[in-house]
């Protein structure tokens, strides 16, 4: 429900720049870092604006059902719910995505497995097919489908409800034809893949027991990685192992924490292989690659 306070102060006699000001107030007292920018963006989604549209005409007037609507969701991000959740939308790699609670949100670290995919392909034209472990809302298979149109992609995932907002992202930006869904624990049945990316679960117990608030509301399965975090990443290096074409790639997303016990693990599995750590725009470890002789 929408706080008494804010429905009063942003109701349908106020300007879009004063009820800004009302809601960036609110959030902040609820010690959130980003309450300027989270304003903004969820006005712009109940005006179906952008931002810069928004903050060019602080004048404009809202409704009356336009300043309830903003006042709940306003409410709900004072309660920390992810801004990705409350406009059912976030960018990846320059790409509009569709979210929901039933995936994780898409983060821009991420985007350097996705600049190595296709540092990958480009350098290995014949390399065709592509498997994406643990697809969640599809978002790293939909920016390799967008910007490698050579490639065919299966995104896979354990979770049916993940796999179906990962189908709405694929049908948006028309790869149906060339990424193909598919329910699998990891690897297991997988056919022989040229490029296997995974941005696993890789949260450890301690890490868990410390996550901000928002981390509440997505979904655990997609966070939880075990008691050392690299569960779901031992299995899936060692199942890599029977999948991955010679010549082929293995990209992991990692915690920088991570990324020594990480290496020594695909080392251990593939002693002849070139394999290399990455960083991610901060200067942290954020991925490792596997190019496999």
């Amino acid at each position: 429900m929408a706080s008494p306070g804010v429905v009063e102060a942003i109701d349908d006699r106020r300007a879009a720049g004063a009820a800004l000001l009302t809601a960036r107030r609110r959030l902040a007292r609820a010690g959130i870092r980003t309450a300027a920018l989270d304003a903004e963006v969820l006005l712009a989604h109940v005006l179906s604006s952008t931002r810069e549209g928004l903050l060019a005409h602080p004048e404009r007037r809202l409704t009356f059902a336009q300043a309830r609507r903003f006042s709940g969701l306003v409410s709900k991000r004072a309660s920390r719910m992810p801004v990705a959740y409350l406009t059912g939308n976030k960018e990846f790699y320059g790409l509009g995505l569709r979210v929901t609670p039933r995936v994780l949100i898409p983060r821009p670290e991420t985007e350097l497995l996705v600049e190595l995919a296709i540092d990958f392909l480009k350098a290995h034209p014949d390399a065709r097919r592509v498997i994406d472990l643990g697809t969640g809302s599809g978002a790293i298979a939909v920016a390799i489908g967008r910007r490698v149109p050579s490639v065919r992609l299966e995104a896979s995932d354990i979770n049916l409800s993940a796999l179906r907002v990962a189908a709405a992202n694929v049908r948006a930006h028309r790869l149906v034809s060339r990424v193909r869904l598919t329910k699998r624990d990891l690897l297991e049945g997988a056919s022989p893949a040229d490029l296997i990316i995974a941005n696993l679960p890789y949260l450890s117990a301690v890490q868990r027991r410390r996550w901000q608030p928002e981390l509440s509301y997505e979904p655990a399965q997609a966070l939880d990685g075990g008691r050392d975090g690299l569960d779901l990443i031992r299995r899936a290096v060692l199942q890599a192992r029977g999948v991955l074409k010679p010549a082929g790639a293995l990209l992991l997303e990692l915690d920088p924490s991570q990324a020594g016990r990480v290496e020594r693990l695909a080392r251990a599995h593939w002693p002849a292989a070139k394999i290399t750590i990455h960083v991610d725009l901060s200067g942290r470890a954020r991925a490792l690659r596997v190019l496999r002789p």
